[in-house]
């Protein structure tokens, strides 16, 4: 088909993102998710769902912040850095719901 012809009818011009149905990015979604505090210092995420889910990863929680999922980003810590990092409040990958 030649591009002229291609290029002609109704396009997808919507940019207005408050009239979209899920106007959130997928970042601020995940953002909502509470902190998971773990007692392992080795977390394996599989993104939960069975086939759902993603590959198999493995998460490594010593240090003292918020490690999220390489792929959903679920997000993890050690149970030990929970008071250092609900003293900081945040990961350093932004803001995260911390539940007692």
């Amino acid at each position: 088909m030649p591009r002229a012809q291609a290029m002609v009818g109704p396009r997808f011009e919507q940019t207005d993102l408050k009239l979209q149905p899920r106007p959130l990015a997928a970042i601020e979604l995940i953002h909502e998710e509470p902190v998971r505090f773990v007692k392992e210092h080795v977390v394996v995420c599989d993104g939960g769902g069975g086939p759902l889910g993603h590959p198999k990863i493995f998460i490594n929680v010593d240090k003292p912040e918020v490690v999220p999922c390489g792929y959903c980003g679920l997000p993890f810590a050690h149970i030990h850095n929970k008071a250092a990092i609900v003293a900081n409040g945040q990961g350093s990958h932004g803001q995260y719901v911390i539940q007692d």
